[in-house]
This record gives C-alpha cells, sequence and structure tokens, in this order.
C-alpha cells in the first residue's frame, strides 16, 4: 500500500514576460514550480505555481514576489495558498484508463484483464500519487523516443530522472535489460516507483532514490549512463544541464520531455553550451520531447 502525502501550494499570476524570472526567485521556496500560458488566450496573465510537500513559509514566498515586482518594475501580484487532501488519483480514474500503446511499449493498469498484445512489451503503471500513467503527451513522446533508441543501439545503464511512477525508467529496464536508477525530489513518488518496479518484475535491474536532481552521490557513484530520460519542466531541464552532461557517457543519448513546442530552443541552447546538439524531436500535440547526443 503506497502511503499518501498531503500536498502544500502557492498561485499567482503574471505577465508572461516576467513570469520566468518570478519562478527563478521561487524555486528555492518549494519542491516543484511551474509557469504557463492560458490555453487559447496568449494575451492574459501566466499562472506561476509551486508545490511542496512540507507546509510553506508564506512570508518568505510573500516577499520573494514583492521583491521580484519591484524589480521589474510592475504591481506585486496577490498570492493564493493552499493545500490538497491526500488523494489517490488512479483510483478515482481507474475506469476510465485504457491501454495506451506507444511504439513498442503497451501500458496499462492493474485493473486491465485482457492481457498484453503479442509483440509488445507490457508496462502496468499504477501512479498512485506520483505523475505518469502514460496518458500524457510528454510521457508518449518519452516512449516513442525510448523505441526509437532501441531501434538503433544497445543501453546498458539508464537514468530516470525526475522518475515520477517510474515508467521511462521501466521501459528502459524492460527493453534492454539495463541497470536503471530511478531518482525523484518527491520521496512519494520514489516509493510508487520502486512498487512498479517490483510489480513489472524488474526490481532487481532498478534502484530508485530520494535525490534532489543530481545532488546524491549515488547518482555520481552509479557510473556513466549511457541513456538518461528527464521528463519534467523547461527550465529545471535548462538548469541541470551541466550536471547532466557530466554524468553522461561518451556515446550516451539524452531524452528531454515536459516542455511546450515553443520551448525548444530555450532547453536546447543550453544543452549545445555543454556539447550536446539534437538527434530528433517527437512531437505530440503542443509539447515536444527532444533527443540530444
Amino acid at each position: 500500500m503506497i502511503e499518501t502525502v498531503r500536498c502544500y501550494n502557492f498561485t499567482f499570476e503574471v505577465d508572461g514576460k516576467f513570469a520566468p524570472a518570478f519562478a527563478e526567485a521561487l524555486y528555492e521556496h518549494c519542491d516543484a514550480l511551474s509557469h504557463f500560458e492560458r490555453a487559447g488566450d496568449p494575451t492574459a496573465p501566466w499562472k506561476v505555481e509551486g508545490f511542496s510537500g512540507n507546509h510553506l513559509d508564506k512570508t518568505a514566498i510573500e516577499t520573494a514576489v514583492s521583491l521580484m515586482a519591484s524589480a521589474v518594475g510592475v504591481a506585486v501580484p496577490m498570492v493564493e495558498f493552499g493545500s490538497y487532501e491526500p488523494k489517490d488519483w488512479v483510483s478515482d480514474n481507474l475506469r476510465s484508463f485504457k491501454p495506451i500503446s506507444v511504439g513498442r511499449f503497451y501500458v496499462h493498469g492493474s485493473h486491465w484483464d485482457e492481457g498484453v498484445p503479442v509483440a509488445k512489451t507490457g508496462l502496468q503503471v499504477d501512479a498512485g500519487l506520483a505523475f505518469g500513467s502514460g496518458e500524457h503527451q510528454t510521457t508518449k513522446g518519452c516512449l516513442a523516443a525510448i523505441d526509437w533508441v532501441a531501434k538503433h543501439s544497445q543501453r546498458y545503464n539508464a537514468l530516470d530522472m525526475g522518475c515520477g511512477s517510474g515508467i521511462l525508467g521501466m521501459a528502459c529496464a524492460k527493453t534492454w535489460r539495463s541497470s536503471v536508477m530511478m531518482a525523484d525530489i518527491d520521496a512519494a513518488s520514489v516509493r510508487v516507483a520502486r512498487e512498479n518496479a517490483r510489480i513489472n518484475h524488474i526490481a532487481d535491474l532498478v534502484t530508485a532514490i530520494h535525490s534532489n536532481g543530481f545532488s546524491d552521490v549515488r547518482i555520481r557513484n552509479a557510473g556513466y549512463f549511457d541513456i538518461v530520460c528527464a521528463n519534467i519542466l523547461a527550465r529545471p531541464l535548462r538548469h541541470m544541464a551541466r550536471d547532466l552532461r557530466a554524468t553522461l557517457a561518451e556515446d550516451g543519448v539524452v531524452i528531454l520531455s515536459g516542455l511546450l513546442s515553443h520551448q525548444e530552443q530555450f532547453v536546447l541552447s543550453a544543452y549545445r553550451d555543454v556539447g550536446l546538439s539534437l538527434v530528433k524531436r517527437f512531437p505530440v500535440e503542443e509539447w515536444t520531447t527532444l533527443v540530444v547526443g
């Protein structure tokens, strides 16, 4: 049984051209942060939202917002704070979660009792409180990218950074029978990923750890990775470019996702700066998954 956790959040709206600056100022005050425009209305203010598994320091957050507003010359946005009651989203939505077929992969929940099609690699994923049931466009793009890499090369040592439910790491383990390190800043996600690895009979190949990015020494001690999957958000992907490059094998490839199509160059520029270049892109609706190496 996966232990649930309470999640706390804050949110406010600001002119889109200043949203990245506000996000940058607030990363240290939460576990995860996103900023995005409203669908269908590019002129509307952007929403900035932060999340934490612990109580938020409201005074520190409001002060950071006020200082940034003063720095860029805009009115101080009103910050709203809230929390989410523990909820098992998969249990609530299980009946509507139909199997998803992407390349060689067939993603399904534990409720699916009709088997896996011949020549498909089954991935049983019960996401619980972790992100990643396979339904999101970014996950589909990553699975398509892993399938494409597998058609061209063997991989031996994989890293799933920001693993969520562990779906990408499991796809690597099942495709290549490779060692896989899974890491996530959210402790609940790590527990879910370990359980999913057990359910999929690959626990012997997987090490799942609670880590803030590449800070955990176990990542550095795992050797050089020849494939790294990171389905996070555009700004964290940029921030981790140098650390990621330092752990990448000479012939390694990186699968980057969690970015909207218009953020592609924003992310790619950081990886070009550390000597990597675009190999292939996988667009899925308004989202893009990139393969660099």
